[in-house]
């Protein structure tokens, strides 16, 4: 087939492209990008006519988009999307309806509820991983001085960028308090989010008179949704990271690895500086293809903290971690249960104490945490490829 790949700054576009062309088919990747993802006229009127004129079989993008799903119903071509985001709010387009589309999610959760809306086009898929160029990949001694740690953790801490709970400064007393007390009560709970079920209308009507949203874009998702999932859960992850990495940098001073030497500091691969971090070692930011998975492979254990607005879903960073041959100690989610085994494969903690002992425990006990790490490379390796996952999406059609 001739498949066309609009895609902008998405993750894992070469991995992608090469595995469809690995199953046999053309990808031609197109660049231009609309001015609106959900309605742009002459976006969809060009990519319409490229199309027809380039004789394309079938669309596919990471993530989903309106604007294309409503070209490829009129030009009538399947049109495949892959979310690897959550929250992703375009998917509660009204044009979720097409019959044009076949949409794969990573979050159980988020297909289930797209589904009770009647969207029977929506499917669970988890993420997936390039074993041939993981397996390939080692650092250098040069590089090692940078990747190699006892534990390590990848990812934005949100402080970067003022969150949009930040910005609710018109929030008054009562709000903000009960607000609070949502936020930290979610922070002791693993394996459920109940954020959104917490804000009730009137709470609601209160956020919409600090900060209104803009209601005319014609999507199906309630103001609770994007509160909870954009404001709170995000905000959330904000507060938890940090104290979770502050409270590793720690105990860590306290650990005396096999041999008697102390544990390195933690090391963070970040954009922005954290001064608000004095006993992490800011490494800053590293390319997601060519030195991340360096990183995982060299770390003793490589820490998942995932975004709360992921309710049920395997992140793409923990997949990226155990296909690398990294060692994944990570908060519990639902959906690891589906495909691996914990204990076995990766480890999952369920509180802050639990964490901290857990990381104790494993940086004292190598050959156990190296058995694990191998356990979860061969089982990514051998059953969550791109080349399997998209043979999966193709048979759907």
């Amino acid at each position: 087939m001739k498949i066309l790949y609009p895609q902008w700054k998405s993750f894992g576009t070469e991995d992608i492209t090469e595995a469809f062309e690995t199953l046999g088919h053309t990808v031609i990747q197109y660049l231009h990008e609309p001015g609106n993802y959900r309605i742009d006229p002459k976006y969809k009127s060009e990519i319409k006519k490229y199309i027809r004129t380039e004789g394309i079989d079938l669309v596919f993008t990471s993530n989903y988009f309106p604007v294309i799903s409503d070209a490829c119903n009129e030009a009538k071509i399947i049109y495949i999307s892959w979310c690897y985001d959550s929250p992703l709010v375009l998917t509660y387009s009204k044009t979720i309806f097409n019959p044009c589309n076949r949409i794969f999610i990573f979050d159980s959760q988020m297909v289930y509820d797209l589904n009770c809306l009647g969207a029977g086009n929506v499917f669970y898929m988890p993420m997936a991983v390039n074993a041939k160029r993981l397996a390939a990949m080692s650092a250098t001694p040069e590089q090692k001085k940078i990747v190699e740690a006892d534990i390590s953790f990848v990812g934005s801490l949100y402080t970067e960028k003022h969150t949009l709970y930040d910005r609710m400064e018109k929030l008054d007393g009562h709000t903000r308090g009960y607000l609070e007390g949502v936020m930290a009560s979610q922070m002791l709970v693993y394996g459920y989010t109940f954020v959104e079920d917490a804000l009730s209308p009137a709470i609601i009507e209160k956020m919409q008179e600090a900060m209104p949203l803009d209601t005319s874009i014609g999507g199906m998702e309630t103001p609770g949704y994007t509160y909870a999932n954009y404001f709170l859960c995000r905000k959330i992850t904000q507060t938890e990271r940090t104290e979770i990495l502050d409270g590793i940098s720690r105990i860590l001073k306290d650990i005396t690895l096999p041999g008697g030497k102390h544990a390195m500091p933690l090391k963070l691969y970040t954009p922005g500086p954290t001064p608000f971090l004095p006993g992490v070692k800011n490494m800053g930011t590293v390319h997601y293809m060519y030195e991340m998975p360096l990183v995982f492979q060299n770390s003793k254990i490589n820490l998942n903290i995932t975004l709360r607005s992921i309710r049920n879903g395997i992140p793409l960073r923990a997949m990226d971690i155990m296909g690398a041959g990294g060692f994944l100690l990570t908060n519990y989610q639902s959906d690891f249960d589906r495909h691996f085994t914990d204990g076995e494969d990766f480890i999952s903690y369920t509180s802050r104490e639990d964490l901290y002992n857990k990381i104790q425990y494993y940086l004292e006990h190598d050959d156990e945490r190296k058995d694990i790490a191998k356990n979860g490379c061969k089982r990514v390796r051998e059953g969550h490829t791109y080349e399997k996952r998209l043979a999966e999406m193709l048979g759907t059609i």
